[in-house]
């Protein structure tokens, strides 16, 4: 049926390179002020003043930015400890018999604990970030579906005005047909009263309409929707059906799995007791005279080996598995799923625009020329007149349906195209 991507796909795609693990925390900025948007707004814009602004978005890089600090910390050797201590001085002793001490310590850890922290900590930094996508996605997939919900209305409006000028016009004509004496005067009422119905309606969709331009521009902390219109993409060709290359998901799922082998590698590290030397200078004042100490402290796993943290964190490790396969055949099927929807909701805007529509307004054409030659009855006149507004209000529903079904499919895949001439 069709066989390419169109060129406004490419511009959205374009505006969401920024979705990968590696580079979210950075994509986002702390806004000094909220940003004045003016002139006729596209999808791609709306869906960059998101990512830049939208506090949501914000406060999960930071927590990628702190992820990522934990990390130099978690692959440093623990710090000495210095001891300072008196002994055999006070109550019944006196100061002769004070024994002072001072030592400086140091745990050598063993069996690779120091590796294993900063293993952990690296693979909560991958977790967090991939969490960062996840939520940036979700994001921008709300901003699109309020954008096009939006237009949508737009688009409406604008249709309904296009029917409030042809029911003037068989106002008009009405009229004629009165003064000439070939109509009642009731066939005028009618009309009139069908024009106001249309005027109620239109009011309606209007409100409608800018409290979805407010929720829109409110994804970037706008609350004045100052912009002046929404610009749809131009249609191109949508027959595809591109592979699941990546997804935030996917790189969660796996993010979750490397944290897994990370624990698994801490917990056996833990097992292996850490040694701590120690050693120093003491001063007997009774002798008098000045000595080394040393120590070495070993604990003694008597009482926990810590095999059971081993066996949960295995466990922890096969669920992570199970989840990302689970994820993996979740977002296939739904992958399979978004194509179906795409060339579903192509073919019925299609059959909308290429048949039915120009169908009914060659037909109403017809319809006005009888009716004002008085072969026509007006109630047939403005069926037809309501048949053609219904069919232009379902070819907006219809083309949102498709930029949606598009959107969501872009967002799903992460497909990138060359852009083509639209249709």
């Amino acid at each position: 049926m069709l066989s390419s991507w169109r060129a406004g796909s490419c511009r959205v795609l374009i505006a969401l390179t920024f979705l990968g693990p590696g580079a979210v925390h950075a994509a986002t900025t702390s806004p000094d002020s909220i940003p004045v948007v003016s002139g006729p707004l596209t999808l791609e814009r709306a869906l960059t003043l998101a990512g830049k602004y939208q506090l949501g978005l914000r406060a999960a890089d930071l927590r990628v930015a702190a992820a990522q600090a934990r990390i130099r910390d978690a692959g440093r050797a623990p710090n000495p400890t210095l001891t300072g201590a008196g002994e055999n001085f006070g109550g019944g002793l006196s100061s002769e018999h004070l024994e002072s001490t001072v030592e400086l310590a140091q745990t050598l850890e063993l069996g690779g604990d120091r590796g294993a922290r900063a293993a952990v900590a690296a693979g909560e930094h991958r977790l967090a970030s991939a969490d960062a996508s996840v939520l940036r996605r979700e994001a921008l997939m709300l901003v699109a579906e309020r954008f096009i919900g939006a237009w949508s209305l737009q688009e409406k409006v604008a249709r309904l005005r296009e029917g409030e000028e042809l029911t003037k016009q068989a106002i008009l004509a009405a009229t004629q047909r009165y003064r000439a004496g070939a109509s009642p005067i009731l066939e005028r009422t009618r009309a009139e009263s069908q024009a106001l119905s249309q005027v109620v309606d239109r009011q309606r969709t209007e409100a409608e309409l800018t409290i979805a331009r407010r929720i829109l521009a409110l994804s970037w902390g706008d609350g004045q929707a100052s912009f002046d219109s929404l610009v749809a993409d131009s249609l191109g060709e949508t027959d595809f059906e591109p592979k699941l290359t990546s997804h935030p998901e996917l790189e969660r799922a796996g993010a979750s799995e490397t944290l897994a082998v990370a624990r698994i590698r801490a917990a056996r590290a833990e097992r292996v007791p850490d040694v701590t030397v120690s050693g120093g200078i003491r001063h007997l004042r009774e002798v008098p005279g000045t000595g080394f100490v040393a120590a070495v402290e070993v604990p003694l796993p008597l009482w926990n080996r810590g095999g059971g943290t081993i066996e949960a964190t295995q466990h922890d490790y096969e669920a992570t598995l199970a989840d990302k396969r689970a994820t993996a055949q979740r977002l296939e099927v739904e992958r399979t799923n978004s194509v179906e929807r795409l060339r579903s909701a192509a073919a019925v805007y299609d059959t909308l625009r290429l048949r039915v529509r120009p169908a009914r307004q060659e037909l109403l054409v017809e319809l006005f020329r009888a009716y004002r030659a008085g072969r026509l009855n007006y109630l047939d006149l403005i069926a037809e007149q309501r048949n053609l507004l219904e069919t232009d209000l379902a070819l907006v529903d219809a083309q949102a349906d498709l930029w949606r079904s598009r959107v969501r499919l872009e967002l799903l895949t992460g497909e990138r195209s060359r852009p083509e001439d639209g249709r």
